[in-house]
């Protein structure tokens, strides 16, 4: 296999991302990372025997480290990231494998959670894996590990993603039989819901691993894994559109080590009715300005709010990375009593899932012990997390297209508008699209009067063909163009 960008890892080598030149070879590895992902389901280990589906089940302790593939072939061992990192050579991991490598025919590729032994009397904590990767020719990969949970190529001759699971945990079990450092996940086959507290309370509880995954016979994964809070600081909200006078969802954000404030996420499970009325009083005479614009998933942006009041808040999981391996990004923002809220730059974050509202706590107050950012990396590695945040210079945006039609009836006048601009931001930070193209439709009759639609193109040919796609769909007989 061809690898690039070498660096001393203990007695082997560390490719950084990127460094496999294999396409095929990373599109597959890419694709089982969105198709697993794409099957999780997270359950509330209140809901263990009643949000499980699909009896009976394979049960296997979820292991807290790092998604990784290992790669058999010509009978050596490499082991794999999505986002095309590698480690190779004398590592003893891979050493260990070499001999099953030597025996398997064509390429095996194997994924599991690479992982590495506690320094303490514990279980393995994802954070011990970037310690055991660090220190190059001195790194302490001897406490790496990998607990193999699948198969996706090899040693099954139909294909192994179309055979049953059992076939595939069957095949790596014996191709890791006298495996120390590398072997399959214990897996316990469960007839019915009933049966997994006692495994949830024996492995979780028992502190022996990070969660459960369950996979049911109907292809669901189920992961399982202990609830906990996160104290972040309110940044903003959004209004009900039934009811004004109470919050729809929330904005959060978390203290880093420089006193800037990172978005964290957002919070639309706020309790009742009157619970939602009551937050709106305690935010509204807080509200400031912001040059940062941010919208919920209604499409609604947030009002912003002085930095005064701390919410704890209850979620099921974090997760650093999108499907695709790329590390998950946030803005972090800066404030001042004069001039409010300000975009900086956008670093590293971890999204959060079913965030759910406990309590405003009057107790905390915002800042880098209360509201720290450190709250997730107990949970999670996060890139450049005690880094200082400079702001980033960006240039303006430049608009290319701007059309307006208007429609009287009935004494009232319906406004369609198509906005086409280029962000000339693209290339400096990738988050940006290269172009946006945004189509506003407004009927004062309509149920829902303003409705907005916003599209990205990478090309002024794409932006062009979806703009003239809006137009042709929406400009009827009847509009005039002013």
């Amino acid at each position: 296999m061809e690898l690039k960008n070498a660096s001393p890892l203990g007695k082997g080598s560390w490719h950084p991302a990127g460094s496999v030149a294999d396409e095929a070879l990373m599109t597959s590895l890419v694709t089982y990372r969105r198709r697993v992902a794409g099957m999780y389901r997270s359950v509330k280990p209140g809901e263990i025997t009643t949000g499980v589906l699909g009896a009976p089940f394979h049960v296997s302790p979820k292991v807290d480290g790092e998604l990784w593939f290992l790669v058999l072939h010509d009978g050596d061992a490499t082991l794999l990231s999505v986002n095309g990192k590698a480690i190779s050579g004398d590592i003893p991991v891979l050493t260990e494998v070499r001999p099953a490598a030597q025996k398997v025919k064509g390429r095996v590729v194997i994924p599991g959670e690479l992982f590495a032994a506690s320094s303490g009397k514990g279980r393995p904590r994802v954070g011990d894996v970037a310690a055991a990767l660090a220190g190059g020719a001195q790194a302490p990969v001897e406490r790496l590990g990998f607990m193999a949970f699948d198969l996706i190529e090899g040693i099954l001759a139909d294909g192994p993603l179309n055979s049953p699971y059992a076939q595939r945990l069957d095949a790596i079990a014996e191709l890791f039989a006298s495996g120390k450092r590398a072997k399959a996940v214990r897996t316990d086959v469960v007839e019915g819901a009933a049966g997994l507290p006692a495994l949830f309370t024996d492995l979780v509880e028992g502190g022996k691993a990070e969660g459960l995954v369950v996979r049911s016979s109907q292809g669901a994964i189920y992961k399982i894994k202990p609830e906990f809070t996160i104290d972040a600081v309110i940044l903003g909200f959004t209004r009900r559109t039934e009811d004004p006078l109470a919050v729809r969802s929330l904005l959060v954000g978390l203290t880093r080590e420089d006193g800037r404030t990172q978005v964290a996420g957002f919070c639309g499970n706020l309790g009742s009715d009157e619970d939602r009325r009551k937050l709106m009083q305690r935010l509204a005479p807080l509200v400031c300005e912001s040059s940062f614009r941010c919208p919920s998933s209604s499409g609604d942006l947030y009002t912003f709010v002085r930095p005064e009041v701390v919410a704890e808040i209850n979620v099921t999981d974090l997760q650093p990375e999108s499907s695709d391996g790329k590390p998950m990004r946030s803005m972090v923002l800066d404030h001042t009593a004069e001039g409010g809220w300000k975009a900086l730059v956008q670093m590293p974050t971890a999204s959060w899932l079913h965030p759910v509202l406990v309590r405003v706590r009057d107790d905390k107050s915002p800042g880098t012990v209360d509201t720290r950012f450190a709250q997730i990396l107990e949970r999670c590695v996060v890139g450049e997390a005690a880094a200082a945040t400079q702001e980033m210079k960006l240039p303006l945006s430049e608009v290319v297209t701007r059309r307006v039609w208007t429609k009287a009836a009935k004494g009232k006048v319906a406004v369609r508008k198509l906005l086409v601009w280029k962000t000339h931001k693209s290339d400096a930070d990738q988050s940006y699209p290269a172009y946006v193209v945004h189509w506003t439709d407004y009927s004062a009759g309509r149920g829902t009067p303003l409705e907005r639609e916003v599209r990205t193109a990478p090309s002024s040919e794409l932006a062009e063909a979806i703009a003239a796609k809006l137009i042709e769909e929406n400009v009827k007989k009847g509009w005039e163009e002013v």
